[in-house]
C-alpha cells in the first residue's frame, strides 16, 4: 500500500515538475532582460532620444508580442493534435532561439530573436497548465496548477539572482575567451530547457484529451500504462469524458461561453498590465527611491533590492498553495486585485517617504500580486471550458493577457517621464479595481468540481439530449405508421414501449450527472428539457397501448392527429439541433420553429374540437369513450411538444 501511493506521488510530481520547468524557464527567460538591458545599453546598442526609447521598449516587449503570438496560434493547436506534442515542440523554441539571443550581434538581432524565444514561451502557457489541469485529482487541482506557476516567480527571482552574481563583472573568462557576461545569462536558461525537453519526451499523451477526441483504445492503453506503472486509476475520473466535436476558436465568443470566455481575457488583461508594468521596471523604481549611483555596478545593486522583493513573490505563491482549495479561486483573486490597488494607491501617496517604506509597499504588492491574480488568471480557463476547447481558452486567455503586458511596459516609462512615479501608480491603482470589478462582474467558481461539471453548460448535455430526440422521433414516425397501416398494433405498441424505456435510462443518466453538481442555472434547464422531451414520448406510448388494447375503429381524426405529431416532433427536433451549436444569430430560426410549433400544437386543438362533433353520431357509447380518451392523449402529444418549445425560448433569453 504504502509502496502504491508513493507511486502514485511520483507521477504526479513527475508531470508538475515537468510542467514547472518550462514555466520557471518562462519567468527566468522574461525577467533576466531587466539585467541584460543594463549591459546593452553600456555598449551602445541603444540609440539615444525618441529611437532609443523605441528601441528599449521593443527589446523589453519584444518576448511578450513573441508569447502574444505563440498564445494565440500554437495554444489553440493542443487541442487539435493533442497536448503531448506541443508540450515537446515548444522547448525547442527555448533551447534554439534562447542559443541565438546569447549570440547576437546587434539590438536588432536580439529583439528578432526574443520576439522568436517568446513565441515558444507564449505556446508553454496553456500547455503546462492544460497538462497539469488534465492529470490532477479535482481536489489537488488547485493546489498543484497553483505550484506549477509558483516556478514563474522562482524563475524571476534566479533571474535576479543571476544578474545580481554575474552583473558585477562585465567579461568572465571562458575557455581562455573573454565573454560579455550578458551573453551567458541568456545562454543560461539553455541548460535547463535541454533536459526538459529530454524528459518531457517520455511523457503520455493526455487520455482525456484523446477519450474528447474518441480515440478511445489509445486513451485505454495510456489509462493502462498508467495503472500498472504508476497504481494511479484514471478511468473512474474519466467516466464522463466522451467523445466532442471539434472546437473552434470562434466558440469562444458565442453566446454559451462569452461569459466564461471574458471572465478568462478581461482580469488577466488589467492583472498583466501591473505585473510586467511594474514587474520589468523594479529596478528603475529602486533606483528612484534611493539605489543610487552612475555606474554599471551601481546599477546592478539596485538588482539586490529586486532579490529581496521577489522572495516575497514566493511568499505570495506559498500562501496560495495553501489557500486556494479552501476560499476558492474567485474570492482569492479578488482579494489580490484589492490588495494591489490598495499598495498602489499607498505607492502613489507616500511615494517619496523614504526606501524601506516604498520598498514595504513594493514588496505589498508583489505579494497579493502573486497570492491572488497572477496565479487564479492561470488556472481558471483550464477548468471552465471542456476539453475540445480548454487548451484554446488559455491560448487566447494569455494572448490578451500579453497585450496588457505590452500595454505595461511600453506605456508604464512614458507616464514616469511625462508624469512621474506618483501620477503612474495612481493609474495602476486604477487598473487594479478594474481587475476587481471585472471578476466581481464575470466570474464563476470552479474550486472542487471535475473538469467535465466545472466547465458545463447546456450545450454540454447536448449528446445525452441528442440521442433523447432521437427515440422520441422515432417513435413519432412508428406511430405515424401504426395508424396509418393500423396493422400489427400489439407489436408496434410494443416497439413503441421499448423507445419510451431505452428513453427512460437516458433520462436517468442525465438526472444522475445533474444530481452530483451544484445546480447552477444550465443544470436545471438540462434537467427540465430532458423531462419534457420525455413526456413527449410517455404520451405517444400511452395513444399507441390505447389504440392495442382498445381495438377501435380507425378514424380520419386519428390520421390527422399522427401527421400534426409527425410534424411537431420534427419541429422540435429541428429547434434543438439548432442549439447542439448555438451562435446568437441561430436565435431568430429557433424562434422561427417555435411559432411553427405553437401553430401546429393549435392545429391539434382544432383537431380536437372539430372531432367532438362527429364522435357522438356514434350509437356506441363505450367506443365514444374509448376514442375520446385516444384523441385527447394525441393532443397532449402536441402540448409536450409546445412545453419543451417554451424550454427553448427560455434558454435563448438566458444565453443572449
Amino acid at each position: 500500500m504504502e509502496e502504491a501511493v508513493r507511486k502514485q506521488k511520483l507521477f504526479i510530481r513527475k508531470v508538475v515538475s515537468l510542467s514547472a520547468a518550462g514555466v520557471f524557464l518562462d519567468g527566468y527567460d522574461l525577467f533576466i532582460i531587466s539585467v541584460v538591458l543594463i549591459y546593452v545599453k553600456s555598449q551602445n546598442w541603444i540609440a539615444t532620444g525618441d529611437s532609443g526609447a523605441l528601441q528599449q521598449g521593443l527589446l523589453t516587449s519584444s518576448a511578450l508580442i513573441g508569447m502574444f503570438v505563440g498564445a494565440l496560434f500554437l495554444g489553440g493547436y493542443a487541442d487539435r493534435v493533442g497536448r503531448r506534442t506541443l508540450y515537446v515542440i515548444d522547448l525547442i523554441f527555448f533551447v534554439f532561439f534562447g542559443f541565438l539571443t546569447a549570440l547576437s550581434s546587434n539590438v536588432t538581432e536580439l529583439i528578432i530573436f526574443r520576439f522568436l524565444l517568446g513565441i515558444g514561451i507564449g505556446a508553454d502557457y496553456p500547455i503546462s497548465s492544460t497538462y497539469v489541469a488534465e492529470f490532477s485529482p479535482r481536489q489537488q487541482r488547485g493546489k498543484l496548477i497553483t505550484t506549477t506557476f509558483m516556478f514563474w516567480g522562482i524563475g524571476s527571482l534566479i533571474a535576479a539572482v543571476i544578474g545580481f552574481t554575474f552583473g558585477r563583472f562585465e567579461f568572465v573568462n571562458l575557455f581562455g575567451t573573454q565573454v560579455a557576461t550578458w551573453r551567458i545569462m541568456l545562454a543560461s536558461g539553455v541548460v535547463p530547457a535541454v533536459v526538459v525537453l529530454f524528459l518531457r519526451h517520455s511523457m503520455p499523451e493526455s487520455p482525456r484529451w484523446l477519450l474528447a477526441n474518441n480515440k478511445v483504445e489509445k486513451a485505454k492503453k495510456v489509462i493502462e500504462e498508467i495503472k500498472a506503472k504508476y497504481y494511479l486509476d484514471y478511468s473512474k475520473d474519466l467516466s464522463q469524458v466522451e467523445p466532442e466535436r471539434k472546437g473552434r476558436i470562434s466558440e469562444l465568443l458565442n453566446s454559451a461561453y462569452r461569459k466564461r470566455t471574458l471572465f478568462s481575457w478581461v482580469p488577466w488583461f488589467f492583472m498583466d498590465i501591473g505585473v510586467y508594468g511594474v514587474g520589468i521596471s523594479i529596478p528603475l523604481i529602486l533606483v528612484s527611491i534611493g539605489f543610487k549611483g552612475s555606474t554599471i555596478l551601481d546599477k546592478v545593486h539596485a538588482i539586490l533590492g529586486t532579490i529581496i522583493i521577489d522572495v516575497f513573490v514566493l511568499v505570495g505563491f506559498v500562501v496560495a498553495v495553501f489557500i486556494i482549495e479552501r476560499i476558492g479561486r474567485l474570492r482569492l483573486q479578488e482579494i489580490g486585485f484589492l490588495g494591489m490597488a490598495f499598495a498602489s494607491l499607498a505607492f502613489s501617496i507616500y511615494y517619496g517617504y523614504g526606501i524601506y517604506l516604498m520598498m514595504a509597499i513594493l514588496i505589498l504588492f508583489e505579494f497579493f500580486e502573486n497570492m491572488g491574480p497572477n496565479v487564479t488568471t492561470w488556472i481558471v480557463p483550464t477548468e471552465i471550458f471542456p476539453t475540445r476547447l480548454r487548451a484554446t481558452a488559455q491560448g487566447t486567455s494569455s494572448a490578451f493577457s500579453r497585450l496588457g503586458a505590452i500595454f505595461g511596459t511600453f506605456t508604464f516609462p512614458l507616464f514616469v517621464l511625462y508624469y512621474g512615479w506618483h501620477t503612474t501608480f495612481l493609474i495602476i491603482f486604477f487598473f487594479m479595481i478594474l481587475g476587481a470589478l471585472s471578476t466581481w462582474i464575470l466570474g464563476m467558481e470552479p474550486k472542487g468540481l471535475s473538469l467535465e461539471e466545472s466547465s458545463l453548460v447546456f450545450l454540454e448535455f447536448s449528446k445525452y439530449l441528442e440521442r433523447l430526440g432521437e427515440k422520441v422521433e422515432k417513435a413519432s414516425q412508428e406511430l405515424f405508421e401504426m395508424i396509418v397501416k393500423y396493422d400489427n398494433l400489439p407489436a408496434r405498441a410494443e416497439s413503441i414501449k421499448s423507445l419510451e424505456h431505452e428513453a427512460d435510462e437516458i433520462v436517468h443518466q442525465i438526472y444522475d450527472r445533474v444530481n452530483h453538481m451544484p445546480k447552477p442555472l444550465e443544470s436545471v434547464d438540462v434537467g427540465s428539457l430532458a423531462t419534457k422531451y420525455d413526456d413527449i414520448l410517455d404520451f405517444m406510448d400511452g395513444v399507441s397501448k390505447r389504440l392495442s388494447l382498445f381495438k377501435v375503429r380507425k378514424t380520419g381524426e386519428m390520421e390527422d392527429f399522427a401527421k400534426v405529431i409527425l410534424a411537431s416532433v420534427a419541429e422540435v427536433t429541428t429547434a434543438f439541433r439548432l442549439f447542439g451549436n448555438f451562435t446568437e444569430s441561430d436565435s431568430s430560426e429557433i424562434r422561427r420553429e417555435i411559432v411553427k410549433i405553437n401553430e401546429l400544437e393549435n392545429k391539434a386543438d382544432d383537431i380536437l374540437e372539430n372531432s367532438y362533433s362527429t364522435l357522438f353520431d356514434s350509437k356506441d357509447p363505450i367506443e365514444v369513450v374509448k376514442l375520446k380518451e385516444i384523441y385527447e392523449h394525441m393532443e397532449t402529444v402536441t402540448d409536450k411538444c409546445e412545453d419543451v418549445s417554451d424550454i427553448f425560448n427560455d434558454l435563448i433569453i438566458k444565453y443572449t
